[in-house]
């Protein structure tokens, strides 16, 4: 005989740890996709020395609604790129581009 199968309420929930910033998340549930980029500034002196490396996380929101919406912020970690680009699209300074065309399929 086999045992019963518990139910929801008799065990806790377990969930893994969440790994996109919130406003990532925020973004993507209101439609928005998104993506992350990273790149280095290499600073160097007059006489061609690596003095020091700058890191630049690049995140990225895009959006069709008839048009296209593109937001961009830069920042040098990744929770600062997303908060500068939740700011941005909430405040609505995104780039609309209007001549897109959409390929007829068929």
């Amino acid at each position: 005989m086999s045992s019963p199968i518990p139910h929801t309420s008799q065990r806790a929930r377990r969930h893994g740890a969440v790994l996109q910033p919130a406003e990532r998340r925020q973004l993507e549930r209101s439609g928005w996709r998104t993506t992350l980029e990273y790149r280095e500034n290499h600073v160097r002196g007059l006489d061609g020395r690596l003095l020091r490396i700058e890191p630049v996380w690049i995140a990225e929101a895009e959006r069709y609604d008839g048009q296209i919406a593109v937001a961009t912020a830069e920042a040098p970690t990744i929770d600062a790129a997303w908060t500068k680009l939740q700011a941005d699209v909430t405040a609505s300074r995104v780039r609309v581009l209007r001549r897109v065309r959409i390929a007829a399929s068929g």
